[in-house]
Order: structure tokens, then sequence, then C-alpha cells
């Protein structure tokens, strides 16, 4: 009788317990689907004076809010914001924030954003600032901390946006070195308490291991790369004995050596290369080699000459585009590319393109969804055509890199980042690793930015 009074009276315990513990799970966890934060009172607090804003619920060290209050308030055009880690989820979320912090603040402008203690994401306003923010980028990638590394990046950043050269200690003047100093020794200081050599040691091999990466993104784009390069000779000496045998004009040897030259050129940049940022000379040669290879066989065909357009959108391989094609990336809106006319009429019948294959971690995907690293690849091929990568690569994993051209921060959710900077406002943009962030390798749209690696401050 004792048995049958206890056994319910354990049951409904048991059953307190378990939503009590729930309940607990449900409160404490992040909250994976709450909205991003509102850009109008952090753009308010930043126009403020001081050109920064800080979420206290990031609970960094005064020291080091101190330290990036100061650097970021010696600058004239950029604008620094630290947030929680995770109030950015993901590209979509990033770049619509980053976007309308630009926009509300106005003016030419540099938004920097820290996305909890390693991932530091960036946006200008100016296109043309791009190479310069990917050197600043780099050079601010090299601290042992977010704190140094954001501090360098602000004041690096605001030397590009004022017309100065970037120096080598990533400061402007002399207030600047002493603010740099200040988050050095903070960094060090928390590197200290934190265990010291073992957080040294985890700091070495991140940027080992970030090194590898690297090298290994820049071995598969350079591959590409050269069989690009070795496509383009291969129809050069294909077409060798018809330019021979012209004997009408001289218009073709004029083609036929800028083909020549381009094809040449093209090869030299290839071996040349040392980072994926380089490559994208090569393309650009390819580009300029590929449409005088087609005005050459135009006249060997006696057809018109073709006129100057962007490569074909799905493989720049086939050479000039013929025209627009409505087409739309899977889960994508629809917009307008440039397809040769082979491609032009698949899409348009309901087919798949012939789209530049590449392999990314043992699988095979169109050079537009394979990652950060391709992002020079694409701007060598397109970027001499104004605003045509605007619409063209959004919702792509490019689109999403290159903010302006449709880009928006180097590669989404695909395992090896370039971890570079990039840029936007109607122009180029940069990426980056988000390594600790859980957003896979990428620069998310319109920004650029990546993971710092060390100690978060």
């Amino acid at each position: 009788m004792t048995t049958k009074q206890t056994m319910p009276g354990r049951l409904g315990a048991a059953i307190i317990a378990t939503f009590a513990g729930l309940l607990a799970v449900f409160m404490l966890a992040p909250a994976a689907n709450a909205a991003a934060p509102d850009p109008g009172p952090i753009a308010s607090q930043l126009q403020s004076g001081d050109h920064f804003y800080y979420d206290s619920s990031v609970g960094a060290p005064q020291g080091a809010v101190d330290a990036m209050r100061a650097a970021a308030g010696e600058t004239s055009n950029v604008y620094l914001a630290v947030l929680p880690a995770g109030s950015l989820k993901n590209s979509s979320e990033a770049s619509t924030f980053l976007k309308t912090l630009n926009d509300q603040i106005g003016g030419d402008n540099v938004v920097v954003v820290v996305n909890g203690g390693k991932q530091l994401l960036y946006r200008p306003s100016v296109s043309g600032w791009k190479r310069e923010l990917d050197q600043a980028y780099r050079k601010a990638s090299n601290e042992p901390n977010m704190t140094a590394g954001a501090a360098t990046f602000v004041r690096l950043a605001d030397d590009v946006a004022n017309g100065r050269p970037i120096s080598d200690s990533g400061s402007s003047g002399s207030g600047s070195s002493g603010g740099s100093s200040v988050g050095v020794l903070v960094g060090i200081l928390v590197l200290a308490l934190a265990g010291g050599t073992g957080l040294f040691l985890y700091s070495r091999k991140k940027k080992k291991d970030r090194l590898a990466r690297e090298a290994a993104e820049l071995a598969a784009v350079k591959q590409t790369v050269d069989e690009d390069v070795t496509k383009l000779g291969e129809e050069i000496t294909e077409l060798d004995m018809d330019v021979k045998m012209l004997t009408d004009g001289g218009d073709h040897q004029e083609d036929w050596t800028r083909a020549l030259d381009a094809y040449e050129r093209a090869k030299t940049e290839l071996t040349a290369a040392k980072q994926p940022d380089d490559l994208r000379n090569v393309t650009t040669a390819l580009e300029e080699g590929r449409y005088a290879l087609a005005c050459v066989r135009a006249r060997v065909n006696k057809e018109p000459l073709p006129e100057r357009r962007p490569p074909c959108f799905f493989n720049p391989q086939h050479g000039p585009s013929a025209r627009d094609v409505r087409w739309a990336p899977p889960g994508g809106a629809v917009r307008d590319v440039p397809a040769c006319a082979a491609d032009a009429e698949a899409v348009e019948r309901g087919f798949e393109p012939q789209s530049r294959q590449v392999m990314v971690n043992g699988q095979s995907r169109p050079y537009y969804e394979a990652g950060p690293a391709y992002q020079p690849y694409a701007y060598g091929y397109y970027g001499g055509f104004g605003d045509v990568m605007t619409g063209m690569l959004v919702g792509t994993m490019l689109g999403s890199m290159m903010g302006g051209w449709g880009m928006g921060g180097y590669g989404m959710g695909y395992g090896a980042g370039y971890e570079e900077g990039v840029s936007d406002a109607g122009g180029d943009m940069g990426g980056g690793d988000f390594g600790g962030g859980g957003w896979g390798d990428f620069g998310g749209g319109d920004f650029g930015g990546g993971d710092f690696g060390g100690g978060d401050w």
C-alpha cells in the first residue's frame, strides 16, 4: 500500500524536475533566433563624438574597452561598435546591419564592428578603399588579441579614409602610437592572467593553422586559374593556322598580337602570384586576351566584331558574353547575368548552364559558390565592367562577400576562409574567416572581417 502511494508522488516530482530543467535550459541558452541589434541607437551613439559604441553585456575588461574607445576617438572617418558574440548570426544579418549603419552615419566612413571577442567586421562607404583596407586588415590580424587588432585596424582604416599611406606600425601619429601601446599592454596582461604560456601556444597554433589553410586555398585557386590560362593557350594554338592564312588587311594582326601579349602576361602574373589577391591580375589579362581572340575569330569567319561585354558569368572560359539572361541561384532571386549564347539558351529552355566547376573540400561546385578565395578570381574577370557585379552575384556565396558588386564578405559556410578584409559601398569587398562564431568561413554581406585567433581581449 505504501508503494502505491509513493510512486505517483515520485512520478510527479520527476515531471516537475524535468519541466524545471527544461525551463532553465531555455532561460540560459543563447537566443538563437533573437533579432539582430537595432542599428538606429548604435548609429546615434557612434555619431555622439567619440565614434565608439560598447554593449556592456560583452563583458570585456575595462582596460580593453578604454583602449578601443581611445583608438576610435582619434579617428575622423571610422566608427567602432563592440557587440556581444553572436549578435550578428549570419551574413545576411551582418550585411544589412553594416549597410544600415553606413547609411545612417552618412558621408565617407568605415564602419567597424567587433562581434564578440574574435570576429571583426567592417564596411566602407567608398569602393576605392578596398585594396588598402585589405592591407590594413592583414596588419591588424597580426596583433595578439582583438583589443590590439581592433585598435590597430581603426587607425589604419582612418589613414585609408583620409588618403594617408598605411604605416608599418599601424599608427598615424604619436598619439596613435601611445594608444597602440596601451592595447598591446592590455593584451599581454590578459594573456598572463588567462594562462600565459598555454594561451600563447594556442594562439601560435591558430595562426599556423590559418597560414596552412590560406596556402591550401591559394594552391586550389592557382590550379583553377592555371587551367584557364592553359585553355586560352589551346584556343590560340587552334587559331594559329587560320590567322596565318588571312591576307586581307592588318587589323587581325593587331588583335592577334593583343591576344598573345595577354596570354604571356597571364602566365607571368600566375607565376608571380603569392596570395589569392594577386590572381585578379591573371584573370584580368585572361579577359583581355579572350576578347582579343574573339575579335580574331570573328575576322577569320568574316563575321561582325563582338561587342566588348563581360565574360560569360557561368564560365569565364566561354569568353565574352553574347547577351544577358534571367537566372536565379538556388533559393535566390532572379537577376540578369551575362551569358554566352549556349548558356543563355540552356537557361531559357530550363536546363542547367555549363558552369565553371572547381573543387572545394573534395566536392565539385560552381566557382561562384566556392568561397572567399575566389573573390579576386571573379574580380579580375568582371571588375572592369562597372556595376555588372552588383546584381550578378547577389544570393551566391561570392555575392555575400562583395558588397556593392553583390559581394558581401568572404565566403559563407564553406570550410576554408581567405582571411582578408573586404570593402564595399558600391564597389569592392573583402572578407575573412569567422572561425569562432559558427558561421563557417565567410565574410558576410557587404563587409569584410576575420578571426584574430588568439585570446579574445
